[in-house]
C-alpha cells in the first residue's frame, strides 16, 4: 500500500489540538476540568464513598495503624521496581515502532528507550488526570513529533502495544489462577478469568477485522479519513513481526512482573501476609480496572480491588489500607512525577523544531 508524499506526514500540523502538539499545560487543564472528566471523577468518588459507608466493614484505627507501621525501605523498593517497569515498556515500544518503520526505514529516527519510557509516563499521567484515556493519543502525538512520522501510524503502534499488554495480562492471570488453586487458600471467581479473556478477545478480533477487511473499509471512507485510517492500520499491523513477537511479549511480561513485585513489597512493607498467587491476581486486576474511563480508574480501582482482596480472605481493614498505600505509587506518584516530566518536557523540548523527516511507506 503506497502513500503519496502529500499523504505522508500532514499531522501533527493539521487536525485536532492533540495532533498539532497543542496538548500543553493550558489545554490539559481544560480537559481535566471538562464536564466529562468531572462527572467521571464524581461518579468514582460516589462509588468509593458508598462502598466505604455501606459495604466494607472496617475500623479506621486499624487502617491507620497499618499505614503508620509501614517499612520505608520496602515501600521505596516497591516504588523503584514500579518505575523500572517503564524502561522495559519503553524498550518494547521502541522495538515495535522500529518494526513498523516509524521514523524511516528500520525506524532509524525512533528515539531511545529512555525517551520513550518518559513519553509512556507522561501518557499515563494524562490518563490519570483526564477522561477517556487521553494519554494513549498523547503518546501517539509525542512519538510522531520525535520521529517525524505521521500521527495515525504512531497511534497504531500504541494500539499494538496495548494488544500485547492484554495478551501478557491474560497469560499471567492464568498463572495466578493456577497458583491460587494450588495454594488452596481460595478459589478464583470464574467471571474474573472470563473478563480477562474478554479484554484480550476484543482487541484481537479488532486486529483480525483490520487485517481481513481493512482495505475494503478504507475505500468506503472520505479521502482525508481514508489516509488517516490507512496510516493507522499500517502502524498497528506492521508493529507485529513473527520474529519480534516473542521478545516483545517477553518484555511486556517482565514489565507486568515488576508491577506484581510492586504490590508484593507494598504488602510486605505493611506486614500484611498474602500469598503470591493472590498478589499476582490483585496487581493484574488493578491494571484491568484502570481501563474504566474515570481519571486513573478512580473509585473503581479502589473499590473493586478492595472487594477482590476481601473475597480472597483478607480483612476489610487490611484490604483498604493495602490498596490505599499501593495507589500512592500506581496513581498518585504517576500524577506527581509524570506531571513534573510533562511540564518540563513541554517547557523545554517541545519548543525546539520538530523532526520533519518525510516518510514513504510501501
Amino acid at each position: 500500500m503506497t502513500r503519496t508524499p502529500q499523504q505522508q506526514d500532514k499531522a501533527p500540523e493539521q487536525g485536532s489540538a492533540l495532533e498539532t502538539g497543542a496538548l500543553n499545560a493550558a489545554n490539559l487543564r481544560q480537559r481535566v476540568l471538562s464536564k466529562p472528566t468531572l462527572i467521571a471523577a464524581v461518579l468514582g468518588a460516589a462509588l468509593l464513598g458508598f462502598a466505604l459507608w455501606r459495604i466494607f466493614d472496617f475500623e479506621w484505627t486499624e487502617v491507620w495503624d497499618n499505614v503508620k507501621g509501614i517499612h520505608p525501605g520496602k515501600y521505596l523498593l516497591a516504588l523503584g521496581l514500579y518505575y523500572l517497569s517503564f524502561w522495559f515498556r519503553g524498550l518494547r515500544w521502541r522495538l515495535m515502532a522500529r518494526t513498523a518503520n516509524i521514523g524511516g526505514s528500520d525506524g532509524k529516527n525512533v528515539s531511545g528507550t529512555l525517551t520513550l519510557s518518559g513519553i509512556i509516563l507522561m501518557g499515563w499521567f494524562a490518563n490519570s488526570v483526564a477522561f477517556m484515556r487521553l494519554g494513549d493519543a498523547y503518546r501517539g502525538w509525542a512519538l510522531s513529533r520525535e520521529s517525524g512520522s505521521d500521527f495515525p501510524s504512531c497511534l497504531g503502534t500504541v494500539l499494538a502495544e496495548r494488544v500485547q499488554d492484554m495478551a501478557a495480562v491474560l497469560i499471567l492471570v492464568l498463572v495466578a489462577a493456577i497458583l491460587i488453586t494450588v495454594e488452596g487458600n481460595s478459589k478464583v471467581p470464574g467471571w474474573v478469568v472470563f473478563a480477562a479473556f474478554l479484554l484480550v478477545a476484543v482487541p484481537i478480533i479488532g486486529l483480525l477485522v483490520m487485517r481481513l477487511a481493512g482495505e475494503r473499509l478504507s475505500r468506503r471512507l472520505p479521502d482525508r479519513i481514508e489516509t488517516a485510517y490507512v496510516n493507522f492500520q499500517r502502524g498497528t499491523l506492521d508493529s507485529f513481526s513473527g520474529r519480534a513477537i516473542p521478545l516483545q511479549l517477553a518484555l511486556g511480561i517482565v514489565g507486568w512482573l515488576l508491577e506484581i513485585a510492586r504490590f508484593y513489597f507494598v504488602a510486605a512493607a505493611m506486614g500484611i501476609e498474602i500469598s503470591f498467587g493472590i498478589v499476582m491476581f490483585a496487581a493484574l486486576a488493578n491494571a484491568m480496572l484502570t481501563t474504566i474511563p474515570t481519571p486513573g480508574g478512580f473509585g473503581f480501582v479502589e473499590g473493586g480491588l478492595t472487594g477482590l482482596l476481601i473475597l480472597f480472605g483478607l480483612s476489610d481493614s487490611d484490604s483498604i489500607s493495602l490498596v490505599a498505600i499501593d495507589r500512592t505509587i500506581s496513581w498518585l506518584s504517576v500524577v506527581l512525577f509524570g506531571g513534573i516530566l510533562f511540564a518540563v518536557w513541554h517547557a523545554v523540548k517541545v519548543k525546539k523544531p520538530r523532526n520533519t523527516t518525510s516518510i514513504r511507506v510501501d
